[in-house]
């Protein structure tokens, strides 16, 4: 007697809501899933230069203070002056991640509709974003003010607190690539 064996079936995952493609010079389109990670790792990205110059105003007000108080110890008043603002700057670089996400919270990303599935396209135009619920987003390139990116993601930025994160995982290797390519040479 022969064995019968079961039907094997596929793990079928449930699609999602189908998203909108219907744009004039699509460039690029991803679909991924956003959430706490992904706004930790776009915020991640945020202002990084900032970090620097705060590194910067702490040691010359370190370096000031105690300047001041080699000079002369009756000096304590100046030397306070240059304390509280090294105090605040070192608290700031400590807690730097904290603030980036607090931060992010405030920005589009971290828009409570925007917790779940996203779709990201770029044209030659415009950046057009979409949430689970359907609501659309557009960015035009030419208000495109900074690209942030990582092996990881890339954030770009539009100012006035507006960006669009795309995770590297969405798109394949060369597509990221070119991704990331293509809003540098927009930004300029």
């Amino acid at each position: 007697m022969a064995k019968k064996f079961g039907t094997r079936h596929k793990n079928v995952v449930p699609s999602g809501p189908k998203f909108d493609d219907a744009y004039e010079g699509v460039r690029f389109s991803a679909t991924f899933d956003y959430g706490e990670l992904s706004l930790t790792r776009a915020a991640a990205q945020l202002a990084p230069r900032s970090k620097t110059a705060t590194t910067g105003v702490a040691f010359v007000c370190l370096a000031g203070m105690v300047a001041v108080l080699m000079i002369s110890e009756d000096n304590l008043v100046w030397a306070l002056v240059f304390m509280v603002p090294a105090l605040v700057a070192l608290n700031a670089i400590t807690n730097w991640h904290k603030l980036q996400l607090r931060y992010a919270r405030k920005t589009t990303l971290g828009a409570a509709d925007g917790i779940g599935r996203r779709h990201v396209v770029v044209c030659e135009d415009a950046v057009h974003t979409q949430v689970e619920g359907g609501a659309v987003t557009s960015y035009p390139l030419s208000e495109l003010r900074a690209v942030y990116d990582t092996e990881d993601c890339v954030v770009a930025g539009f100012g006035s607190k507006r960006y669009v994160y795309v995770p590297r995982a969405a798109l394949s290797e060369n597509r990221f690539r070119d991704l990331v390519r293509f809003l540098r040479e927009k930004r300029r």
